[in-house]
Order: C-alpha cells, then sequence, then structure tokens
C-alpha cells in the first residue's frame, strides 16, 4: 500500500472530500473540467494511483466552498476568497496578543528570546514577542523554601522543631553523621530556609537549586562540626553553629552565581549516635544539675553580697557619726574651758563658787539627800531612814 492509499484508507477509499460520483453529463471519466475525479476508478493495481492535479484541484474546490458558501470552481466567478484571509488576520492577531503577561507581586518576569535572556520585569502587565520568539518564566521571588538536611518526610518550621507532613519521618545516616572537632561522632539534622534573590542569576547559572543547596549545606555544616567540640552543638552554643554554617553556605553559593539568599539555618535534632546516646544523656543530666548548682550558688552570692555591704555601709556612717559627735563634745568642752578660765583669771573668787556650786548640782543631782532645815536641826539627832533613803533614790 503507498502513501496515497494510507491516507485515504481511513475514509474507505472516498478521500477528505467525500465520495465523488460520475459525472451525469457523460462526458465520460472526466467532470466538466476535464477533470477525472477521485474514486471513479477501481482501486486496483496501478489504476488505483489517483492523479494529483484532480487531487490538488478538489482541495482548492473545498476552500472556495467555505469560502463562498459553495458559490462554484475559482476562475467561475461564484467564489468568494475573503473569509479566509479574515480567519488568517484574527489568528495572526490572537498570536500577538498571546504575548500580553501579568506578573504578580510576589514574583519577577525574567523574558527570554530564543532561550537567550533578554529582560527582567516587576510586577503588573508587560508585553513580550509572542512565541516561540520570546518566552517568559515567572519565579516567586518573595516565597521562603526550604531544604532538610538529614531527614526525609518532614517539613520544618521556623521556630524549631518538626511538623510531620506524613506518618513516617526517614533519617539519612549518610547527611546527618557528622565528625566533630575533638573526634566524636554526632547524628545532626538541621534546614536551610532560602529565596531568589537575582531571578536571572537563579534561572541560568545553576541547574537544580534545591540539589544544590543541600549538598552545599551539608559540606558546610560538617566543616563548621570538624571544628568545633561536641558540646557547641549539644549544649549551650548552637547559635553560634548555626550562624557560622549559615554564612559559609551563603558564601559558596555566592561563588556559584545561583542567585538565593539563605535567610536562616536551623539545628532540629542533634543527639549522639544511637550506640552511647544513654551515656550521653547522663553526662547532660550531670552537666545541667552541675548548672543548677552553679545558678543557686551564684543566686545565694547576689542575695548575701548587697546585705553585707549594705550593713559595711551602714557601721560606717555610724562610727563616722559617733565621731564627729565626739570630736564636737570634746571640741566643746574645751572651748568651755577655755572661756572659764579667761573668767576665773579675771575674778578668782567668784568663779570659784560659781564652779564649786555648779559641780555640787551635777553631783547632788543624782543622789539620795536628806535636807534638815529649821527648828528640826537644833534638838537630837533625827531618825534618818537610810535604806529606804536608799531604795528611793532620793
Amino acid at each position: 500500500m503507498n502513501f496515497l492509499d494510507k491516507v485515504f484508507a481511513w475514509d474507505n477509499g472516498k478521500g477528505p472530500w467525500g465520495d465523488v460520483k460520475k459525472p451525469a453529463s457523460g462526458r465520460g471519466a472526466r467532470g466538466s473540467a476535464g477533470r477525472k475525479p477521485v474514486g471513479v476508478q477501481p482501486r486496483k493495481g496501478a489504476q488505483n494511483q489517483p492523479d494529483l492535479e484532480d487531487l490538488l484541484q478538489q482541495m482548492q474546490d473545498k476552500i472556495q466552498r467555505l469560502g463562498g458558501g459553495g458559490g462554484g470552481r475559482a476562475g467561475n466567478g461564484g467564489g468568494n476568497t475573503k473569509l479566509p484571509i479574515y480567519m488568517i488576520g484574527a489568528a495572526v492577531l490572537i498570536w500577538l496578543a498571546s504575548g500580553f503577561y501579568i506578573v504578580k507581586p510576589d514574583q519577577e518576569g525574567v523574558v527570554t528570546r530564543f532561550g537567550a535572556y533578554a529582560r527582567t520585569t516587576s510586577e503588573g502587565l508587560h508585553y513580550h514577542l509572542p512565541s516561540p520568539i520570546e518566552e517568559v518564566v515567572k519565579p516567586q521571588v518573595t516565597r521562603e523554601n526550604i531544604v532538610g538536611v538529614g531527614y526525609r518526610g518532614v517539613v520544618s518550621n521556623r521556630f524549631g522543631g518538626r511538623t510531620s507532613s506524613n506518618t513516617s519521618v526517614r533519617d539519612v545516616p549518610a547527611e546527618s553523621l557528622m565528625l566533630t572537632g575533638d573526634e566524636n561522632i554526632l547524628d545532626l539534622d538541621f534546614s536551610v530556609r532560602w529565596k531568589i534573590a537575582d531571578a536571572r542569576s537563579f534561572l541560568f547559572n545553576v541547574k537544580d537549586i534545591p540539589d544544590t543547596i543541600k549538598n552545599v549545606a551539608e559540606s558546610a555544616m560538617r566543616e563548621v562540626i570538624g571544628q568545633r567540640p561536641i558540646d557547641d552543638a549539644l549544649a549551650g552554643n548552637k547559635q553560634a553553629v548555626q550562624d557560622a554554617a549559615q554564612a559559609l553556605i551563603q558564601s559558596v553559593l555566592d561563588s556559584y552565581g545561583a542567585g538565593v539568599l539563605i535567610t536562616g539555618v536551623e539545628l532540629q535534632e542533634v543527639n549522639p549516635p544511637k550506640a552511647v546516646i544513654d551515656a550521653f544523656r547522663d553526662i547532660q543530666a550531670a552537666r545541667a544539675d552541675a548548672e543548677r548548682a552553679v545558678n543557686e550558688a551564684k543566686g545565694y552570692s547576689n542575695d548575701i553580697i548587697p546585705r553585707a555591704r549594705g550593713e559595711v555601709s551602714q557601721i560606717l556612717q555610724n562610727a563616722e557619726a559617733y565621731k564627729g559627735a565626739r570630736v564636737a563634745e570634746a571640741q566643746g568642752a574645751a572651748n568651755r574651758f577655755e572661756a572659764q578660765l579667761a573668767e576665773y583669771r579675771k575674778a578668782r573668787n567668784v568663779t570659784k563658787q560659781r564652779l564649786y556650786i555648779e559641780t555640787m548640782q551635777k553631783v547632788l543631782a543624782g543622789t539620795s539627800k536628806v535636807i534638815v532645815t529649821g527648828e528640826a536641826g537644833k534638838g537630837i539627832v533625827p531618825y534618818l531612814p537610810l535604806n529606804e533613803l536608799k531604795k528611793g533614790g532620793k
């Protein structure tokens, strides 16, 4: 079966224009214009080959009937060939209109001309030459993406820990087992958050960005962990590990021209290998107890030391006040003596009498005494209840 037989075999040999009957005018096997219709001759042997000229003419007649409502063949004045032109024009307009595109606020439009970079467009309505001349790719430049290293089947959240996306979490020891600087083995799972910083570099410089980020992150974390003791990752120095890994990952990706920004590195699970995890947990518990005891001692120190310093300050202030009072009192006594001495030199008898009286007032003010005056002192010696006077204090 030749090519034309295969073409017309789908319609039982009738061809795409239907069954062609013999003309009624009896002019033989040819039509009114002297053309032999397809399908009149029996389809056997060499007589089964259709006339190419007749085939092309029938195709032209079919197009004319579609355009002019079946008004006759070309050259007979009955055809209308304007409708196919309009259809072609409409198709061209639709093709040209396909170049309009919209870039959303979270996207950037990267236009390529025959596969090569042409320009980058921001959000809004834009136009590019229709395909296949120009194409546009609109990556989401504000979306934050996450790559997990050391585990599969989970999604890491921004605040640490894991939010499982399915019921199974599969660990990948080939990625998570790392050697620390003090020659210990650590099982470390972490996530890397990133977003597109340069859409052009992101699309044209690196083929597989997520896989590249994962490989670079694993290598960078191994380098950072290999320079530090195991306690830095297990205990309270995790932030320094995360910051160092983030800086190293960003540096390597910048050297690749990947066009991405690493927004964060988060340690998800950090444990020693399963064979020694119980011993490490005991060590961590002992360290926690030691840290708690140190904190309690610091708390006691912070409480007792300020109080002791306050008491010392109070004693010093009291001593200074007592010193000032005693000095002032001694100074006053010296001044008073000097004043009395000056008066004594002026009038010695009067001054002696005054000093004697003042001294007796001071001495007798605190003693028990009995004053006998008048007639009571002229008779016999009166009874003096000295014991009672002593108890009374007067």
